[in-house]
């Protein structure tokens, strides 16, 4: 499909506006996207897994979860938390 998308394609993807996307990793929510350095910028790049993982979290803020109860349930989907 594709090797990464830059965050305006994954908020495009995903229905996250950009500023949630940086929120969600600041606070902890989402695991960082890979980070690309050109000269004096660094460019946020999201993988498959990371799109994936935004969309099951998407999933569970939609049925009405907090953001926090949406994290732990992404990550135990994803056998990276306690289930």
């Amino acid at each position: 499909m594709y090797k990464t998308l830059s965050i305006s394609d994954c908020s495009k993807v995903t229905g996250f506006s950009q500023r949630q996307l940086r929120n969600f990793e600041l606070r902890g929510y989402i695991d960082p996207p890979e980070r690309i350095t050109c000269g004096e910028i660094r460019y946020r790049r999201y993988s498959e897994a990371n799109v994936e993982d935004l969309k099951i979290f998407k999933t569970y803020l939609d049925q009405g979860f907090t953001l926090a109860v949406a994290a732990a349930k992404t990550a135990a989907h994803q056998g990276k938390g306690e289930k």
